[in-house]
């Protein structure tokens, strides 16, 4: 496992070193992590194992759709999911140029990767909204919802002292907010509830991990495994306004009043 900075960045000194002790068959790196929105050293790391002739595999499942694609594709795998950009669930990609055992096999679809019938129209509707998303993105909207984050990590700073944004000193996702709360606050279970009798959907940690007790393994690699029973997560969509932004704000410190 490659260490993260206690920002939960790639540690590029200790994998440049790494390197060049061992020669690994494959190298994975997420290019956005899906709890905290912290960007990954992709491009770095890439390099790194070009230099090194090893295979540079990269997650773009959190980067594609909120951050220009361009680029990626030089990667030799990559793997997203249509559902993350706005696209419809069941539908993804994988670049892959070499050969492998397959984990459905049958017909000689996908030149014998996936047997099975394609979803022409998933992936159809999936181009469309990769699309919709680039062009987006061509026009400088990102850095308008970033600006949407940002005020709203530092509204709440000013009305709740005591909370921390995880990876704060880390280039990070305009969608994503991992927040420490103030100590004497607990954000387990029954803060979500709170919240969701107010409207507001959120989370301790990344969807894909609903319903376990175990303490985050983002949080552990980062260090802050202390308090992670303190952190509640925030993600937002192309869709979210300035105004849902500011109802959250106002709907957390309601939900932390009446307790």
């Amino acid at each position: 496992m490659i260490p993260v900075t206690c920002d939960g960045v790639v540690d590029l000194g200790w994998f440049a070193d790494e390197l060049k002790r061992n020669t690994p068959g494959l190298v994975a790196v997420m290019a956005a992590n899906n709890e905290t929105g912290v960007l990954q050293p992709w491009r770095e790391a890439l390099t790194l194992c070009r230099e090194h002739g090893v295979a540079f595999f990269c997650d773009t499942a959190q980067w594609i759709g909120k951050l220009p694609a361009a680029g990626l594709g030089a990667c030799d795998y990559m793997i997203g999911t249509a559902h993350k950009i706005g696209g419809p669930q069941g539908a993804g990609f994988l670049k892959c140029p070499a050969k492998f055992h397959p984990l459905l096999v049958g017909g000689p679809q996908e030149e014998g990767r996936r047997a099975g019938t394609e979803n022409v129209a998933g992936v159809l509707a999936m181009v469309a909204a990769l699309e919709e998303r680039e062009a987006a993105l061509a026009s400088g909207e990102a850095a308008r919802r970033l600006a949407l984050r940002v005020n709203f990590e530092q509204q709440l700073a000013r009305e709740l002292p005591g909370v921390e944004i995880v990876g704060a000193a880390a280039d990070r996702l305009w969608n994503t907010v991992s927040a420490v709360l103030p100590e004497q606050l607990d954000c387990r279970q029954r803060w979500v509830v709170r919240l969701d009798k107010l409207g507001f959907a959120v989370s301790t940690g990344s969807a894909c991990a609903s319903g376990k007790e175990e303490t985050s393994h983002v949080l552990a690699a980062m260090g802050r495994a202390a308090v992670a029973s303190r952190v509640l997560r925030f993600s937002s969509g192309w869709e979210t306004s300035a105004a849902d932004w500011d109802a959250l704000r106002r709907g957390l410190g309601q939900a932390i009043a009446r307790a």
